[in-house]
């Protein structure tokens, strides 16, 4: 899909314990914040930072993906985030390009190993896969959750906005991956801006491995996840994700889920609205 503007989906839930009170719950949230690009004007990432931050915050956010970070803005984030550890790297290698970064509260959850891989034939070193534009980049994180000592897998990707082939077997690399880590008999999360709607191949193929968490809770309002900044939006499309396959002691519970809408009327801090769950 070519979209001149990112989109973001907070998909906010709760991993719980079977024996567990609302303290052990994780709230994991899936945020495209558009890189920092003068070109977006009253939109540019300086009038929206401190707002996205406060999102994060104000919804006690446990596990956050975000895409199209920057170096800049990775530095940022890891500034006023201070009680979150992140991992990942950029797309180009290193700190060069966007991340698909994993943020996480290092109080709840400790980090065993983690990983960026590109979505290509090569997935080791930087490289574009098939008929994409650009690198694009998986972020996984093998974790153990502190008070349960259950193991936790979290994927965090970006897919092409142009290549079609590239987003179908972007899911293949992905799948691949979880297969050859054996993390099927773990909980699984994997979550990002996958350029595609839930009709389309890549949905579709990570359908048959996970369960679309969209489908898991009642919703309230718009279905889709993009609005181009544009606050009178219809937000049709549904491109970001947040997908599960929970095992063990882990449990979903859907409470309720609605979606809720910036309060701010003149600009959001991001090009979407939100969807918030809450799962007990």
């Amino acid at each position: 899909m070519n979209r001149f503007y990112s989109s973001f989906l907070i998909l906010l839930f709760f991993l719980i314990n079977s024996c567990s009170n609302s303290s052990d719950a994780y709230n994991v949230m899936s945020f495209n914040i558009r890189l920092d690009v003068d070109s977006d004007g009253v939109n540019s990432w300086n009038n929206r930072k401190q707002e996205i931050v406060s999102i994060i915050k104000n919804q006690k956010i446990d596990i956050l993906g975000i895409q199209e970070g920057l170096p800049s803005q990775i530095s940022y984030l890891t500034d006023e985030l201070d009680e979150y550890d992140m991992i990942g790297e950029g797309r180009d290698g290193g700190n060069s390009g966007e991340y698909s970064a994993i943020f996480y509260n290092n109080q709840k959850l400790v980090l065993n190993d983690s990983e960026t891989f590109w979505l290509s034939k090569t997935p080791n070193v930087p490289s574009i896969g098939w008929d994409a534009a650009l690198n694009r980049i998986a972020t996984v994180g093998n974790f153990t959750v502190s008070k349960s000592n259950d193991k936790l897998i979290i994927y965090n990707s970006h897919f092409d906005h142009i290549g079609k082939i590239a987003r179908e077997n972007s899911v293949d690399v992905i799948l691949k991956h979880i297969e050859k880590n054996n993390y099927l008999e773990s909980a699984i999360i994997v979550m990002g801006d996958f350029n595609s709607e839930p009709n389309e191949t890549p949905i579709l193929k990570l359908s048959e491995w996970l369960n679309d968490s969209f489908y898991e809770f009642p919703i309230e309002g718009p279905q889709g996840t993009f609005n181009g900044f544009d606050v009178n939006s219809e937000l049709k499309n549904r491109i970001d994700y947040i997908f599960t396959k929970i095992y063990s002691d882990f449990k979903l519970h859907t409470s309720y889920g609605k979606t809720l809408k910036w309060t701010l009327a003149i600009r959001p801090p991001s090009n979407c609205y939100f969807f918030f769950f809450l799962i007990n």
